[in-house]
């Protein structure tokens, strides 16, 4: 098994940014999704700021440059400001520290409304009343992820899906971190771990998708026809999930640390 390719999301629902190479630490990716745009305190996602799929955010060396529609460029100053109230995120809170008014009036500019940008801060354990999600309880995370620090998607399976809709769909509707190849189609259903090298993954769940599969990443709005989701819907629905049962690519968690490169060998722990 190899790994097809690497991303990270600088910033929570933000356009992907493909990268030859990361570091893994107990947290996930290195600069993945470190910030998050806030909107009156709240943290936003492509549900509540669709546009955001629109925003790039990329790393060079430890600055964080933005384009909005492939318009002009920012360079996210180092402002930090005063410590502010922490967001709520699924099973925890998050820490949280402004990163000032010059990114925040970049923002409100872009989208056309009053935006702000929040930097991740103290790591926090994820509590969720799931069996599934008892691992994460002794993992602190000091992500703006929705639940655990890495999500790997098959390839093989989106091949599959693909031959059962009118339109294919690319793999940036999934939003991975580590795209895999050389399983079967679903065979990441059984898998309980993923090593390469040093680093070791521990699976610990399927992620189950919501709506913003149906947002073309490239578009404005949604899929009339609400594909891949109720394609998917048909045949990889869990009769007892947590977040609707639909189901396609697998949640991991960081056992240990490591790094990750394209091209690489991937072992598989059954």
């Amino acid at each position: 098994m190899l790994v097809d390719s690497l991303w990270i999301y600088p910033i929570k629902g933000c356009k992907g940014q493909q990268v030859d190479a990361v570091d893994v630490t107990t947290e996930g990716f290195k600069g993945d999704r470190e910030f998050v745009v806030t909107s009156k305190g709240v943290p936003m996602g492509q549900k509540s700021l669709p546009d955001l799929k629109h925003l790039s955010a990329r790393w060079s060396g430890s600055r964080l440059t933005l384009s909005f529609r492939e318009g002009s460029t920012f360079e996210v100053p180092n402002e930090e400001m005063a410590d502010e109230a922490p967001l709520d995120m699924i099973g925890r809170t998050v820490g949280r520290v402004d990163m000032g008014p010059s990114v925040a009036h970049w923002l409100s500019s872009a989208f056309g409304t009053p935006l702000r940008l929040a930097r991740a801060q103290g790591p926090e354990p994820v509590i969720l009343p799931i069996p599934a999600f008892s691992a994460l309880k002794s993992a602190g995370q000091s992500k703006m992820v929705d639940v655990a620090p890495i999500l790997v998607v098959n390839q093989a399976s989106l091949d599959d899906l693909n031959t059962k809709l009118d339109v294919p769909v690319p793999m940036d509707r999934f939003r991975a971190n580590l795209v895999i190849s050389g399983l079967s189609p679903y065979q990441e259903d059984e898998l309980q771990g993923l090593v390469c090298e040093r680093l070791k993954l521990k699976v610990i769940t399927a992620c189950e998708r919501c709506a913003v599969t149906t947002f073309d990443q490239h578009l404005d709005g949604l899929e009339p026809s609400k594909e891949p989701l109720r394609t998917l819907s048909s045949y990889r629905r869990l009769p007892d999930g947590y977040a609707g049962g639909v189901i396609f690519g697998s949640y991991c968690t960081v056992e240990q640390p490591g790094s990750l490169h394209a091209g690489a060998v991937v072992s598989v722990i059954n």
